[in-house]
């Protein structure tokens, strides 16, 4: 019975050992996160930027910089965050840089008018592909849709339509008369 009792334990060791190891490890992983995290919320605390170089510390401070209103140096910190691999970063990041975008191109509009529009079509553009590139990461987002229909509506798309036709054709179109309007019989309602 000794024996049996020693031969159990001496094939459950291994394991033992084993499950151990993986055990302190996951420990050690857990304090290093608990580390971060109060680093992190040091830094929240004191109103600093963060000094890693994560997906989360990267739009943390560029959410500190748009706060304080260096929109520079946030859409700086937006673009490298933009290129985590994290869909949820990624989608936020890009819609943060499009409401950078869409802010400046508005104050710009307040303070000066359409006199600036020059100033403003560039920021617009670069505002709706932000919101588009956010639409396609998270179709569904509510606040994102909202902001490109704004960025829309103040500067559609216009994309002309490139005519493989020659200017001998175009001539002869525009010579014709419209199709349809002289086939209507009788005068059209309203007319005196």
């Amino acid at each position: 019975m000794a024996k049996r009792i020693k031969d159990w334990v001496f094939r459950l060791t291994p394991w033992a050992l084993l499950i151990w190891l993986l055990s302190m490890m996951a420990v050690i992983w857990y304090g290093y996160a608990l580390y971060k995290a109060s680093q992190y919320h040091q830094h929240l605390r004191q109103k600093t930027l963060q000094s890693d170089s994560s997906a989360d510390a990267v739009f943390a401070n560029g959410f500190y910089l748009s706060e304080k209103k260096d929109t520079e140096n946030a859409l700086k910190q937006y673009a490298l965050a933009a290129s985590s691999n994290d869909v949820n970063i990624r989608k936020v990041a890009h819609y943060n840089m499009a409401n950078i975008y869409l802010r400046q191109a508005y104050l710009i509009l307040d303070e000066k008018g359409y006199d600036e529009w020059d100033k403003v079509t560039p920021l617009l553009s670069f505002a709706k592909e932000g919101y588009k590139e956010a639409l396609r990461l998270s179709p569904n987002w509510v606040e994102a849709k909202y902001n490109a229909e704004l960025a829309f509506r103040l500067a559609p798309n216009i994309e002309s339509k490139s005519s493989s036709r020659s200017d001998e054709e175009e001539e002869n179109i525009d010579e014709k008369p419209p199709e349809g309007w002289p086939a209507i019989p009788g005068f059209p309602r309203g007319m005196p």
